[in-house]
């Protein structure tokens, strides 16, 4: 019983201390029915934001989940359109095209941009990439199995070929076998693993510019 006393009486005096801490406050302390409020309410503040934090926190590093995600349930945000920026390369020069997106990466570094231009200059057919803008109404999606969530990457590669077989700036390349290298907003190679994935779900979202390749087997 002494031990919950003192802890009490440790309390009562660390709020006490804090309060009178500010000019502001001190004057809460002024008779014991506007000290005990105001402990009262500190107190249970202290306790509401540890109580939060903790809880966000256990949320954000996995260890349990948060106790009404059946009831608010996640409103996806697909992506409505993107623009895209289309150039040519041979197949056999791919590895060279991964290291000039490696070095895009280093957005800061002075001398990534100018290995990038070089290595670019070397590898793809058109000085200047083609841009595009593609929209994505519901008949692009709404045969996916959520298609809620939008387009997927898959169809993002056909919507690009289609583009390509129509249009007479890639005539050269028509009769040969294509391949579309897709990147991310944020540069990543995006892979045919990812094929079924949703645009929104690979960092590419309404509005962002993304580079897209065009494989060729032989040039």
């Amino acid at each position: 019983m002494s031990a919950l006393v003192n802890a009490v009486e440790f309390v009562d005096r660390e709020l006490t201390r804090l309060i009178q801490s500010t000019s502001f406050t001190e004057n809460l302390l002024a008779t014991t029915t506007s000290k005990l409020i105001s402990e009262v309410f500190l107190l249970s503040f202290i306790i509401l934001i540890g109580y939060e934090s903790l809880y966000w926190s256990g949320i954000y590093l996995g260890l349990w989940e948060y106790h009404a995600k059946d009831i608010f349930t996640e409103i996806p945000i697909h992506c409505a359109h993107v623009y895209v920026r289309i150039n040519v390369a041979p197949k056999d020069k791919i590895d060279r095209i991964r290291e000039y997106y490696r070095l895009k990466q280093n957005r800061y570094n002075l001398l990534s941009w100018t290995t990038s231009n070089q290595i670019g200059s070397q590898v793809f057919e058109f000085e200047q990439f083609v841009k595009y803008h593609f929209e994505f109404s519901p008949e692009d999606f709404e045969m996916n199995a959520e298609p809620e969530y939008g387009s997927t990457i898959s169809h993002l590669r056909d919507k690009i070929l289609t583009i390509v077989s129509q249009s007479d700036l890639y005539r050269d390349y028509k009769n040969k076998k294509l391949e579309v290298m897709v990147f991310d907003s944020q540069n990543n190679e995006v892979g045919h693993d990812k094929d079924t994935h949703y645009l929104s779900k690979t960092y590419i979202e309404t509005g962002n510019v993304i580079d897209c390749i065009i494989l060729v087997d032989s040039i």
